[in-house]
C-alpha cells in the first residue's frame, strides 16, 4: 500500500474519531440538562438560549397550516408556557403519545412569538412523558 493511502485513511480516522466524540459528548449534555434540578421557567432573558423545564399538559393542538403541533404546560410558577413542535420534529409521533394532564419535560429553544415567550423543541427525543 501506497504511503498516500495510508495517510488517508489515517486521517478519515482520525476525522471520525473527533466527530464520534463530539456527537457523544453533546448528546451526553443534552441528557444531563434534562432533570428536574434543571428545570426553569424561562424569562424574557433566556430568549435565544436552550432550556429544559417542566410541565403539566393543558392543552395540544395542530395548528392549521403545516402540521405542526402547539402543546401548552403549566410551569412550576403557574405561568402558560406554549410548547412548539415542527412538523419535521416528530409533531405528528408526539402528538399521540402526549395527553392532556400529562406531565412532561421539554428541552427547547426559547424564542418570543407574537410578544409572547415559546419553547421550540428541536428534536423529538427532547421531549419526555415524566408520569
Amino acid at each position: 500500500m501506497k504511503t498516500e493511502n495510508k495517510l488517508m485513511i489515517i486521517l478519515f480516522l482520525m476525522a471520525f474519531s473527533t466527530l464520534f466524540l463530539l456527537y457523544a459528548v453533546i448528546s451526553a449534555d443534552n441528557e444531563s440538562m434534562m432533570s428536574a434540578g434543571n428545570s426553569v421557567v424561562p424569562t424574557n432573558a433566556d430568549i435565544g438560549k436552550t432550556v429544559y423545564t417542566e410541565g403539566k399538559v393543558l392543552s395540544k393542538r395542530n395548528t392549521f397550516t403545516g402540521d405542526h403541533l402547539i402543546i401548552q404546560i403549566e410551569c412550576s410558577d403557574k405561568t402558560v408556557l406554549p410548547i412548539f413542535i415542527p412538523k419535521s420534529t416528530g409533531a405528528s409521533s408526539i402528538h399521540s403519545k402526549v395527553n392532556v394532564d400529562d406531565s412532561i419535560g421539554v428541552l427547547g429553544l426559547v424564542e418570543e412569538y407574537d410578544g409572547a415567550l415559546e419553547l421550540v423543541l428541536k428534536n423529538e427525543k427532547d421531549l419526555i412523558v415524566l408520569n
